[in-house]
């Protein structure tokens, strides 16, 4: 029998491809339907959250908030990725890729979209505006204290980071192959590969890419995101230990020609600049 599991779905990092994967380890009858997708529809709700207990899986853009609400003693997933490479496809997601209608993009509800169409990616980082700051400032952090659709918390980041302990198993996106290992030793799954989906890929002079981004625009993402990269940096730290403690996997994975044991590398270092 398949464990109860609460997925804490962190936007552009991996979520969907993982979402597909676990939907077929539930009935559909014992999956919950989507409780909230962005701000409006987590101030709609109010916290009331009560009557969405009872199933087995959920997954979504859900904090801390629901998950405390629904609990029935449901293992807790999330998935992490590079804040910066999170920030830069989000940007160039909604730029590109979300299609709406003038009179859709005109709402609240989307104004993070509008805006991304607009401005340039630091304009788009650098906004004070409440309904673009939700995805841009310690997101990740937020979800996992509160709620990623709140601005405020008042948890520390020790209390986080002994949360992220207490998971059976997380996703990293820049150790895909190791993921996976470690996905079917903590859950004893069959799986292969992580089948990808909805992976934004952009080009053009309009596009954020890593390699164009000074350092002006790093010290605005680093000074609103400060505790999403220390979340990072110490998951990744763990995850390694964690995967790396079980050598015939590692071994297997380093034979089968995968860069994702030695190209994170150079991605951890980039975590670590300015911090």
């Amino acid at each position: 029998m398949t464990d109860k599991i609460f997925f804490f779905h962190n936007p552009k990092a991996g979520g969907y491809s993982l979402r597909r994967v676990f939907e077929t380890h539930f009935r559909t009858e014992k999956q919950c339907p989507i409780i909230e997708n962005d701000k409006v529809g987590h101030e709609r709700l109010r916290g009331d959250y009560a009557h969405f207990r009872g199933y087995d899986y959920y997954a979504g853009h859900y904090g801390q908030d629901i998950f405390e609400a629904v609990n029935q003693g449901h293992r807790c997933v999330t998935n992490f990725r590079n804040p910066l490479r999170r920030l830069i496809s989000l940007y160039n997601f909604f730029r590109f890729n979300v299609k709406l209608s003038e009179e859709e993009l005109r709402t609240e509800r989307f104004r993070a979209v509008a805006f991304a169409k607009s401005v340039s990616f630091e304009g788009f980082v650098s906004s004070n505006d409440p309904n673009v700051d939700v995805y841009v400032r310690n997101a990740h952090f937020r979800q996992l204290a509160n709620s990623c659709w709140d601005l405020e918390t008042t948890k520390e980041i020790d209390e986080v980071y002994r949360f992220v302990d207490e998971m059976p198993w997380y996703y990293v996106c820049e150790y895909p192959e190791m993921s996976i290992a470690w996905l079917r030793r903590a859950f004893d799954w069959n799986l292969d590969h992580l089948p990808r989906e909805n992976v934004t890929r952009i080009q053009g002079d309009q596009a954020a890419d890593l390699a164009t981004l000074d350092d002006r625009i790093w010290n605005v993402i680093l000074a609103k995101n400060d505790l999403d990269f220390a979340l990072y940096r110490y998951a990744v730290d763990r995850f390694l230990s964690r995967v790396t403690a079980h050598p015939i996997e590692l071994r297997n994975i380093v034979q089968q020609g995968t860069r994702s044991v030695v190209q994170p590398l150079a991605e951890r270092r980039s975590v670590s600049r300015g911090l």
